[in-house]
């Protein structure tokens, strides 16, 4: 289970501890305290603590409070809503942030004298692919992840 977390988190660009990290607390039996989890990987606290940090931000960790316990404890996101959820709003931020650069990047480029037509077209290519995600994304966030599975299975047959 670690491997395969560890291969998932490295096809994200994430680091291999990523993957340690959600797949031991996938494997644990209850929610693991940044203590538990650097005695169960052999990270260091500092390590731990900023790549829980990175799953928590996609999504795929929480942070819980035991009662009597004033440390924080996490547990995976088992979720898919949830999941999908965080995956939408974490693609909708760098989309956001490509397209301003996009803009700006044809801005600039209008600017210059002698800029190609092709150069413009590239720019406008790259445009035309993230509306597209954005429509994606807009689509899929209107639906649960069941009703998703079932568009997708009707619309096969």
């Amino acid at each position: 289970m670690v491997d395969a977390c560890v291969k998932g988190a490295s096809s994200c660009g994430c680091c291999d501890a990523v993957g340690v990290l959600r797949g031991t607390l996938f494997l644990a039996d209850e929610p693991l305290s940044m203590d538990q989890l650097v005695e169960d990987t052999g990270y260091s606290k500092s390590t731990v603590s900023s790549n829980m940090s990175t799953l928590e931000r996609l999504g795929m960790a929480k942070r819980v409070i035991i009662q009597g316990d004033k440390r924080y404890h996490y547990i995976p996101v088992t979720d898919p809503d949830s999941l999908k959820k965080d995956m939408i709003i974490n693609k909708r931020e760098e989309m956001q942030s490509i397209m301003v650069a996009l803009e700006k990047t044809e801005k600039d480029l209008r600017a210059c004298e002698n800029i190609s037509p092709a150069t413009l077209e590239r720019v406008e290519r790259v445009r035309r692919f993230y509306q597209r995600m954005d429509r994606l994304i807009d689509l899929i966030s209107r639906y649960n992840t069941e009703e998703l599975i079932e568009l997708l299975e009707r619309g096969r047959g």
